[in-house]
Formats: structure tokens, sequence, C-alpha cells
């Protein structure tokens, strides 16, 4: 919530002063324009590569599981062979063990499979976000330079607009990663 009224304010009141103050001068550069439209980029860029780097433990509960059962089932072979017990119990509990290897083996290549697939989906749109700020930058490098007929009104409007589609990218990406299954 702070952060959306922070972002509001900024849209509301610094944003356009800044952009009034540097069109009356000359057009902007592309570090100018980063600073001041841009300046939670890299960091909303960090937080997915950290969510992204998140997902085995996000999506891995069956891997967990089954490697908690197997060390179990391999304790009560290691066990059973120990105490000598009976070849049909031996034999049972290594069965166990080696139905359980099996699934395990099965779920970890699902689960590599799985968090391929969410990380690719997620660079793509980061790949898209990149796109569109650069598209952003050179539209207001443009309208600094003034090779565009756009009214201080209209230019916010369209910037505001081209900055809450970036953010809400990211957010959505983030809960995709987050909120994975």
């Amino acid at each position: 919530m702070k952060k959306a009224i922070l972002l509001l304010l900024m849209f509301a009141i610094l944003i356009p002063s800044q952009v009034l103050a540097a069109t009356s001068t000359k057009a902007m550069s592309t570090s100018e324009i980063e600073k001041i439209y841009f300046e939670n980029y890299k960091d909303r860029v960090k937080e997915i590569k950290i969510a992204q780097k998140k997902l085995n433990t996000v999506l891995g509960a069956e891997v967990r599981e089954l490697t908690q059962r197997l060390s179990q089932a391999s304790a009560r072979y290691k066990n059973e062979v120990k105490n000598k017990s009976s070849k049909a119990v031996i034999a049972q509990a290594k069965a166990d063990c080696d139905k359980l290897k099996k699934q395990l083996s099965v779920a970890k290549v699902e689960l590599n499979k799985t968090v391929k697939n969410y990380k690719k989906e997620s660079e793509q749109a980061l790949k898209d976000i990149a796109n569109q700020k650069a598209e952003l930058i050179k539209f207001i490098k443009n309208h600094t330079a003034g090779k565009d007929k756009l009214t201080e009104s209209q230019f916010n409007q369209q910037v505001n607009g081209d900055i809450k589609s970036i953010d809400g990218s990211f957010t959505g990406i983030l809960k995709m990663l987050t909120e994975a299954e």
C-alpha cells in the first residue's frame, strides 16, 4: 500500500515537475530518464531473479516428501539387514526403497521441467518489459527534444500509463513465480 501511495505521489507531483524542468532546457539523456522514471527498475529485476532461484523450493514439495520417505525407507532397510531379519522382510524393505527411488527420480525430472518452463516464461516477460522500457525511453527523448506535438498533460498521461503497465508486468511475473504450482 505504501508503494502504491508513493508511486501515485511520484506520478502526480515529482515526475511532471521534473519533466517540465527538463523539457525547458534540453532533451534528456537516457541516464537522466532512467533516474527519473525507472528508479526501481533494477530492484524489480533482482526481485524476479530471486524468485526464479526460489522456484525449486516453491515447487519442490513432492521431491522433499519423497526424499524424506526414501531416507526413512533406507534406514528401515539398513536396520532390517543389521538385525538379520528374514529374507522376505529384507526383500520388502529393499523393494520399498527401490520404488521410492524411482518415484523420486521421476519427481525430480518433472520438477526440473516445470522450473525450466517458469524460468523461460519469466525471462521472456523480462525481455518484453525491457523492450517496453526502451520504447518509453525513446518516446520520452523524442518529447523532450520537441519532436512530437503532445501537450504536457498528454505526455504525462502516456508516460504514467506505460510506467503503470511495466510495473503491472513486474507484479504479474513475481506473482506467477511466487504462487507457482
